[in-house]
């Protein structure tokens, strides 16, 4: 297949690396999948190494080097430029594509050496994605030149034929992330409190867990929140429209400006929900104020509060900002359009270097 073998290093257990994998394969390129652990992906020929962690990358990273060579590739796309972005360095292969997903650029050149691995991998590469406007700015601070060729190109999703109806009975709000510091799930939980003097009845599911997970539950009980809070543990990709379908609306509190994009953020929306979110990072791309959600500002207890007491008390405001979320969804956040924009830059690039071999 002539101009259509590509080399992807990423993670197989994630759910980016699938869908990204699988779909360019129907977008008809040879995949050769290369990660730290996971299993074989369906229709991919993946290779991993059994062990996983930061010291790996090191260890692997000659025989990944090797392994991409081998399948003689037409490009190699590193997702992830910390790590795997390393290891699309040391292949010494053009043309290369990096894709950074926010904690690579924004938490990991933490100090000088990182930040110096972080620029050299980004000022090496022959193109760059992005999943967000401000990611590629978060890059062009890094690596100023790197601007011109990085492309944004959000993670898009599949969009269902139409909105699904809102459910009945008391108001339920969900949080649909990983128990971390950084995504604020305990100034949710405080926020609830007094949510809870207005809306006695209110409920919120959270999802996922994490290194939090414990403490959570420990305030939910504190918080005289157990009749309020339902934590329902890990929810495979496969359930998430059906468990954010079952909600009113998603709350979103992080804290941090690694929160890069916000894929949580437009699964709500194709589902026909709106989001309250923190202003934070990337997250002002994927809503629109006061018209498919509602945004507040990091760490404020009280106005996360009053968002949620004002959303929760107006269902009709909830059906018509989930009405728009998902117009606005469907008009920029399109699976298909984002795997025409991927297939598009493969393409370009390959074509690029057979054109000019030398550069």
């Amino acid at each position: 297949m002539p101009g259509k073998r590509v080399v992807i290093f990423g993670w197989a257990h994630r759910v980016h690396t699938q869908r990204w994998a699988a779909g360019m394969t129907g977008r008809g390129f040879d995949i050769r999948l290369i990660s730290l652990g996971g299993d074989c992906l369906p229709g991919v020929d993946t290779f991993t190494f059994s062990h996983t962690g930061k010291a790996a990358y090191l260890r692997y990273m000659t025989r990944a080097a090797g392994l991409a060579r081998a399948f003689k590739p037409d490009l190699v796309h590193a997702h992830y430029a910390a790590g795997f972005g390393l290891w699309g360095l040391w292949t010494r292969f053009k043309p290369t594509l990096v894709s950074v997903w926010g904690a690579d650029i924004i938490d990991f050149p933490s100090n000088f050496l990182t930040r110096a691995l972080i620029k050299r991998i980004l000022h090496k590469a022959d193109g760059i994605t992005a999943s967000s406007r401000f990611l590629k700015e978060v890059v062009k601070v890094l690596v100023p030149e790197a601007e011109v060729k990085t492309t944004v190109i959000p993670f898009g999703v599949e969009i269902p034929p139409a909105v699904h109806p809102l459910p009945t009975g008391p108001v339920k709000i969900c949080f649909l992330k990983a128990h971390r510091k950084k995504y604020g799930p305990d100034i949710l939980l405080r926020a609830l409190v007094e949510v809870k003097k207005k809306i006695p009845g209110i409920r919120l599911s959270i999802a996922g867990e994490g290194e939090l997970t414990q403490t959570l539950k420990k305030m939910t009980a504190e918080l005289d929140l157990e009749e309020n809070v339902h934590f329902t543990g890990y929810i495979d990709n496969s359930r998430i429209y059906d468990f954010i379908r079952q909600h009113h609306f998603m709350v979103m509190p992080s804290v941090m400006e690694s929160e890069s994009f916000g894929v949580a953020v437009i699964e709500a929306g194709a589902c026909g929900r709106p989001t309250i979110a923190s202003r934070i990072g990337g997250v002002p791309e994927v809503i629109v104020d006061g018209r498919t959600g509602f945004f507040v500002t990091p760490h404020e207890v009280g106005q996360l509060a009053e968002a949620i007491i004002r959303l929760a008390g107006d269902i009709e405001l909830v059906a018509k900002t989930g009405r728009a979320s998902y117009e606005f969804v469907k008009e920029n956040y399109n699976w298909e359009k984002s795997l025409d924009l991927m297939a598009a830059v493969y393409e370009r690039l390959i074509y690029e270097c057979k054109k000019n071999p030398s550069v």
